[in-house]
């Protein structure tokens, strides 16, 4: 599993229907801002299955090559 993380939900939200996420999903979660150590409202999605990223190193990407 992994976290897709924003105080903008307006862009998870349009991220989500790029992608077939449903919205009642997203899930709101104030944190904590490691720059003033206030806290932010946030979003976030639980991405599991096809919805993870791939892998460091599969889809032909080298070892240490970031991908864009």
């Amino acid at each position: 599993m992994a976290h897709l993380v924003s105080t903008d939900r307006e862009a998870l939200l349009a991220y989500g229907r790029s992608v077939g996420l449903d919205a009642r999903r997203l899930q709101f979660k104030p944190l904590k801002d490691p720059r003033t150590g206030e806290r932010r409202n946030a979003w976030h999605w639980d991405l599991v299955g096809r919805f993870l990223p791939p892998p460091a190193g599969a889809a032909g990407e080298r070892p240490g090559e970031a991908t864009r």
